[in-house]
């Protein structure tokens, strides 16, 4: 086994010092080459990492990790960490990447740790698996296994801070688009024509949208004095959409205006969901989810006007229909399904 474990060590040599020549000598190159630059690296700190650990399991047979923790599964699991933490270290300082924004002292260090770190490992487990410990300093293999767990540390600390740069940049960016996003609603809102073009400003009407968004769009809406009859307008042609998302999240002030306008908006809908269907190539058109906004804003409206002398429940029955138009593809299930089929039930 000890012969083994040489011609292993021995090849973890060659490895690193094919690695070193890369990683300390040569400039990496750009474009494809630098691809290939990437992997070559890769693979060689896997290999040596295999080596590597051939070589510590040949040492722990041997009893040469008897000087750590405490004999049997501790031991093991101490071995074991150690060794897995080792090689993170290796692998990560090995690899060089992320110490642009570091002190350049800092990065003096860290770039020096290839060069350090393997040499030292490679003379520990040569003098753990031939040497009596007895006959040799503590030191020659205590000091390069302690050095690469601090390493090991170092770079489990740089990846977690790292990420957490990274989570916090990710966080104020999506902060950064919202707050943008938000200010172009409201500046949207407050270009609109609303005498020409005040069915664009339906959508912003919707719970789902901020507070000062909502009002804002109701007062722009409010400023026409049919903003009423507009709507009724609206749901008589295929607008009928944008429509129901107004009126499914606000109040209006004459709920006698909308009852049969209603129904009328909602045999568009369901129109025009089978001229969507139709217009699906495949599932990435038509996906389970496909129609259940409008679905759910068309009965968050019905439910508003009934009892007013008109019923809703044909049109609502050719709404759900309407998911039922055939395609050239296997069709999902669509949810608007089950939400229909149960409102259906209730009425």
């Amino acid at each position: 086994m000890v012969v083994i474990g040489n011609i292993v060590l021995a090849i973890a040599s060659l490895v690193f010092y094919l690695l070193a020549k890369e990683v300390l000598f040569t400039k990496m190159p750009g474009g494809d080459a630098g691809v290939g630059y990437a992997w070559a690296l890769i693979i060689g700190v896997l290999v040596f990492s295999i080596c590597m650990a051939v070589v510590t399991a040949i040492v722990g047979s041997q009893g040469g990790f008897s000087w750590v923790g405490s004999p049997g599964g501790n031991r093991f699991l101490l071995v074991l960490g150690g060794f897995v933490l080792i090689m993170v270290g290796n692998g990560f300082f090995m690899a060089g990447e992320g110490f642009g924004g570091l002190p350049n002292f800092i990065r003096k260090i860290f770039t020096a740790i290839p060069a350090i770190l393997p040499p030292l490992l490679i003379i520990c487990a040569a003098v753990l698996l031939n040497a009596d410990r007895s006959a040799v300093p503590a030191f020659t293999y205590k000091l390069p296994i302690y050095l690469g767990f601090v390493s090991g540390l170092l770079a489990v600390g740089f990846i977690l801070s790292q990420n957490a740069r990274n989570a916090a940049a990710v966080r104020q960016s999506n902060i950064d688009f919202e707050d943008r996003n938000h200010q172009n609603h409201l500046n949207n809102i407050d270009s609109t024509d609303v005498m020409k073009n005040g069915v664009f400003l339906y959508v912003y009407t919707d719970a789902n949208h901020d507070k000062d968004v909502r009002e804002r769009a109701l007062a722009k809406l409010k400023t026409r004095p049919d903003w009423q009859e507009e709507l009724v307008r609206r749901l008589q042609n295929d607008w009928a959409p944008e429509a129901f998302t107004f009126l499914a999240s606000n109040e209006v002030d004459d709920k006698t205006l909308f009852p049969e306008a209603v129904r009328q908006g909602v045999l568009i809908q369901a129109r025009l969901i089978r001229e969507n269907i139709r217009k699906c190539r495949d599932t990435y058109d038509l996906y389970a989810g496909r129609f259940t906004w409008e679905v759910e804003r068309v009965l968050r409206t019905v439910d508003k006007f009934q009892g007013m002398g008109v019923d809703y429940r044909p049109a609502v029955q050719e709404m759900r229909n309407a998911l039922d138009e055939p395609t050239n593809f296997e069709k999902p299930k669509l949810s608007a399904k089950g939400i229909l089929d149960k409102w259906l039930k209730k009425h």
